[in-house]
């Protein structure tokens, strides 16, 4: 765990080679503060945040008809 928040409800989570990390929010929104705060966290700590992929929360994914 690189960062959190004092009220658990978000954290910055990466491994020590610096190929993964994880932004893990308890709700399906972060607000866009938290969300620059924790990557500058990750940037300072030299992960490729650039290469990031963004996943869409599972309850806003559209289903094909």
């Amino acid at each position: 765990v690189l960062a959190g928040d004092d009220d658990y409800r978000t954290a910055l989570v990466g491994n020590p080679n610096r190929e993964y990390l994880w932004l893990l929010s308890r709700t399906p929104q972060v607000s866009q503060q938290t969300r620059e705060r924790l990557l500058e966290e990750a940037r300072s700590r030299g992960y490729a945040v650039d290469e990031l992929i963004w996943r869409v929360p599972d309850g806003q994914l559209k289903r094909s008809q």
